[in-house]
Order: C-alpha cells, then structure tokens, then sequence
C-alpha cells in the first residue's frame, strides 16, 4: 500500500512540475514558417535543458490565424504546451 502511494505521489509531482513548465514563456526567432502542415520553425534563445539551441524546434500552431502575423526572421516571444503528445504553440508575441 505504501508503494502505491508513493507512486501516486510522484506521479501527481511531476505531473505539476509538468504542467508549471509547459505555461514558461520561451523567447526565440521563427527560422520557418509551413503554413500547409500548420508548424513553425523556432530558434530558441538560450539553452533549454540540452536541447541544442542553434537547430530549430518545429512546433504546432493553434490558431492558423497566426501565421498572417509571422515570418522567418521575427523575433518573438511564446508560450506552448503538450497537446496530445504535440508541441502546440498557444500564444504568440512579436517582440
């Protein structure tokens, strides 16, 4: 009984630590945009955890709407989340 709970207990942790994580506002330059698969192409700033920085991360775009207001050299500011097992970006901030 004791090992179930300390399973459930770590599991509800790194589900917070999880959910904290995916609200971050990352900064970046959109490197591409593919409007016919709905994703874009992010050169993050910084270093975020060992990703390398200097490839670009393709993420989804929630509302398509947004690729109107972007473009490969923009320097922006975003908040994404795990949607499905997909990286979706949910807000989008030219900077």
């Amino acid at each position: 009984m004791k090992v179930a709970h300390l399973i459930m207990s770590t599991a509800v942790a790194l589900s917070l630590v999880g959910a904290a994580h995916a609200q971050e506002t990352l900064k970046g330059e959109i490197a591409t945009v593919d409007e016919a698969s709905g994703k874009v192409g992010i050169k993050l700033s910084g270093t975020v955890g060992s990703a390398d920085s200097t490839a670009p991360t393709q993420y989804k775009v929630q509302d398509g709407l947004q690729f109107n207001s972007i473009k490969p050299g923009d320097k922006i500011s975003f908040t994404a989340e795990n949607v499905n097992g997909v990286m979706t970006i949910k807000k989008i901030t030219k900077e």
